[in-house]
């Protein structure tokens, strides 16, 4: 028997030694240290198997458990963008899900995905918190300090809905993390010419807009197609929509993570050559 738990000891070590996940590593070691417990009580030492079992097995197994609870996934935050990334009758949809979910499975994390408010995304970032930004997101969107900005997989629109019978200078809405200068090609006018009025979240310019409080607003075309379900119906009628530049969508990272965006650079780059993530487009906007 004692031969018999030898070898099971030696492949268990063995089988610690090749584990990609630190949890799965733990818990073998704990199997280790009851098989070894079991070993000491055969072989007429029941107080050290008694100590292996409380320490070895139960103490020192629940510290590196709760010690690693946060690893093994890849925690992203993100704002709820139809299309993008979003929720449907409780279970999440979009074309980001799908790149997600593929490379979280390619790099062996387990896919953790949060939903928050704008004004969170950039206070969450980094840490044990969030891993990275998702839903619509592109390079001026949000403050850059502390995130990284992966390749982009998708190009958007850059666009102005406004009153139609407005003449002269216009009061414009624009989110108030917007950095205009990271934005490129603008094709109809600069964001100098706007009078603009800051928001803090896309909801608060759509009831301003509704209430006639401003002219208009800039979105992505992303949130323009969410804005226009909430724009009353007499004033979207009266509304004319305007393209004003271009958006590349991506993700953001925290800057701590190197390693972690050049995996999603990688990913994204090899996803596109393979024409996988024109599939997934194609798929959710047709």
């Amino acid at each position: 028997m004692l031969i018999l738990f030898t070898f099971l000891l030696l492949g268990l070590s063995v089988a610690v030694l090749l584990q990609d996940r630190l949890l799965n590593a733990v818990i073998l070691l704990g199997v280790f240290s009851l098989l070894s417990s079991v070993v000491y009580f055969v072989v007429g030492a029941p107080d050290v198997a008694v100590t292996e079992g409380a320490i070895g097995v139960a103490f020192v197994t629940f510290i590196y458990v709760l010690a690693l609870s946060d690893q093994g996934k890849l925690h992203v935050i993100a704002e709820e963008v139809p299309s993008f990334l979003f929720q449907e009758k409780g279970e999440l949809r979009g074309v980001e899900l799908e790149i997600l979910r593929d490379f979280s499975e390619e790099i062996d994390l387990d896919l953790e995905i949060e939903f928050v408010d704008h004004q969170e995304l950039t206070s969450l970032i980094g840490g044990r918190r969030a891993d990275m930004i998702a839903g619509a997101y592109f390079p001026g969107h949000l403050p850059s300090d502390g995130l990284s900005d992966s390749r982009s997989y998708h190009q958007g629109q850059l666009t102005k809905i406004h009153l139609s019978s407005q003449e002269g200078e216009e009061e414009i809405g624009v989110l108030r993390e917007f950095e205009s200068e990271e934005l490129t090609e603008l094709t109809e006018e600069d964001f100098a010419s706007f009078d603009s009025t800051y928001f803090n979240s896309l909801d608060e310019m759509i009831r301003e807009y509704n209430e006639g409080r401003i002219d208009g607003f800039v979105a992505d075309s992303g949130r323009m197609s969410t804005a226009l379900y909430r724009i009353n119906s007499p004033l979207r009628e009266e509304s004319e929509i305007v393209t004003i530049g271009k958006v590349e969508y991506g993700f953001a990272v925290s800057s701590g993570e190197e390693e972690l965006l050049e995996q999603l650079n990688d990913y994204l780059l090899e996803s596109a050559r393979s024409g996988k993530i024109d599939d997934l487009l194609s798929d959710y906007f047709r």
